[in-house]
C-alpha cells in the first residue's frame, strides 16, 4: 500500500521536488576551524569559519546561531552558551562567510566537544521564523 500512495503522490504532485526540497533547505553551510583544534587547560581560542550559500530563488532575512557545550565559550569570560549574528538580507546565490571566536579556559578538558550551528531564514522580521538549517560540528581539544 505504502508503495503505491507513493507512486500516486508522485503522479498527483505531492512528491518530493527540487523546488520543495529546496524551500526545505535553503542554505548549504560549510565549517572549518583555525586552527583546527583548541588547546585545553589553557586560555586559547580558535575562529569558527563558517559559509552559507543561500540556495533558494528568494531573498531571505536571516540570522546564526552558535550553540556551544560547557567548557567553551565566545570569550574567557565564559558565561555566555549561545551567540546569534543578524546577518540582514541574503540574496538568491549569494554566499556570506561568518566568522566566530571560540575560547577555552584552564578548565577545559582534552575531548570533542559538539557546537550546535542553526541557520533561520525570517519573515517581516527576526521574531518571526520562516525556516531552519541546523548542523552538529564537532571541536577537538587536544
Amino acid at each position: 500500500m505504502g508503495v503505491n500512495m507513493g507512486l500516486l503522490d508522485s503522479i498527483m504532485g505531492k512528491g518530493d521536488s527540487s523546488e520543495a526540497a529546496a524551500k526545505k533547505a535553503p542554505f548549504t553551510m560549510a565549517t572549518s576551524f583555525r586552527p583546527m583544534r583548541l588547546a585545553g587547560k589553557s586560555h586559547s581560542s580558535v575562529e569558527l569559519l563558517v559559509e552559507l550559500h543561500n540556495i533558494s530563488q528568494e531573498t531571505l532575512l536571516c540570522s546564526f546561531v552558535v550553540e556551544v557545550p560547557k567548557g567553551i565559550s565566545f570569550d574567557n569570560v565564559g558565561i555566555h552558551k549561545s551567540k546569534e549574528i543578524r546577518m540582514g538580507q541574503v540574496q538568491p546565490g549569494e554566499k556570506k562567510e561568518i566568522s566566530v571566536n571560540l575560547a577555552g579556559s584552564n578548565t577545559t578538558m582534552p575531548g570533542l566537544y559538539r557546537l550546535q550551528l542553526s541557520v533561520y531564514s525570517h519573515y517581516r522580521d527576526y521574531s518571526h521564523v520562516l525556516n531552519t538549517v541546523s548542523k552538529t560540528v564537532e571541536l577537538r581539544v587536544v
